[in-house]
């Protein structure tokens, strides 16, 4: 049985462990379930289980040829974010060489795959419902290290990925892959199709020190979640609040930040995950130069939310300095329209002043 709201906001976030059911936790990079895969690394950060069966998510990661067949999801809604290295992403009859902050948006029915083309490379897996996570479970072999294997041990076959693949609405499709490319990316399709994204693009809006990126809006993913960039200057904490319908996914990708959730201060660098279910009463704040994070958010109930207080900018960086302002009123409308319940001021930073 789930949570309520009320119960959650009392519950502190565990740490380094997958709970087994939808409450707050703190994943730091490395950590989470490992699985070797066909040579790779697999690193479940997310199941079903600790999501209320909204979504999982999984670290991917390997060195130079490491690879997957063509797979196509029946069901799942995917992003893949590059953390580390070069991948190679197929889609049918187009290719991309994605490097650090590119993505691709998958659909449910669109065949991809990829390749490594580094001596390291890892992503992030994101798929939306959960469940296909038990995938790995299943095929993979269960491991203790937190970097991938120097030589791959167990490889499978189309024919054992097709078998185990049909319980989770898998199929492997033998399809051609072209030559990839380096290609700049910028738009987001207004309806439901693959699509990739370059590193810096998006819809972008901007406010003091701070700017924010769409990834993908709720046409981009069937209404089940959207993704946001944010990148700023070293900041304060902001308003504690919490979201009575939609869960908050924090994920650093550079410098690092302060989360706040339910009283326990977590401090997040690269790769580093926190999981704010509907209830968890959070505030965060950046404390290095130039720190960036991805939100993942499902539903997609709370899209629009930063266009209330930010403008709208074709340019690709915040500027720093200047005279602090904020939209008062444009923050004072999001919080009577949209799902947001500010309990307090900003927290005060009570952990490792000293650095």
């Amino acid at each position: 049985m789930s949570l309520s709201v009320e119960e959650i906001n009392k519950a502190l976030p565990l740490s380094n462990t997958l709970p087994g059911e939808a409450v707050p936790y703190y994943m730091a990079s490395g950590e989470g379930i490992r699985y070797e895969v066909n040579g790779q690394l697999v690193t479940v950060i997310a199941r079903a289980a600790d999501t209320g069966g909204i979504f999982s998510a999984a670290y991917i990661s390997g060195g130079m040829g490491a690879e997957s067949a063509f797979v196509t999801h029946a069901i799942e809604h995917k992003t893949l974010y590059v953390f580390d290295g070069i991948l190679h992403v197929w889609l049918p009859g187009e290719s991309r060489i994605l490097t650090p902050g590119d993505s691709v948006v998958i659909p449910p029915g669109t065949p991809h795959a990829y390749r490594m083309a580094s001596h390291y490379t890892r992503f992030l897996n994101w798929m939306t419902p959960g469940g296909a996570e038990a995938y790995y479970e299943r095929v993979g072999a269960p491991v203790n290290s937190h970097v991938p294997p120097a030589h791959a041990g167990h490889k499978l076959t189309i024919q054992e990925q097709e078998e185990v693949g049909a319980e989770f609405g898998l199929t492997f499709p033998d399809l051609e892959r072209v030559q990839p490319g380096f290609q700049q990316n910028a738009g987001l399709p207004a309806s439901l199709s693959p699509y990739f994204l370059s590193a810096g693009e998006g819809e972008r809006l901007v406010s003091y020190q701070t700017m924010f990126s769409y990834l993908s809006r709720p046409q981009n993913t069937g209404d089940t979640y959207f993704a946001v960039h944010t990148k700023g200057a070293k900041s304060p904490y902001i308003p504690l609040h919490f979201h009575s319908e939609h869960t908050e996914n924090f994920l650093c990708t550079e410098g690092r930040m302060w989360l706040y959730a339910n009283g326990r201060e977590m401090l997040l660098t690269k790769g580093d995950f926190v999981h704010a279910p509907a209830g968890t009463i959070h505030s965060f704040a950046f404390d290095a130069h130039n720190t960036q994070m991805v939100g993942f958010l499902t539903p997609s109930v709370f899209n629009g939310f930063f266009e209330y207080f930010n403008k709208p900018t074709e340019d690709y960086i915040y500027t720093e300095g200047g005279e602090p302002y904020m939209d008062v009123e444009g923050f004072g409308r999001a919080q009577a329209e949209m799902d947001l319940t500010v309990v307090g001021p900003p927290p005060q930073r009570r952990v490792a002043l000293d650095i």
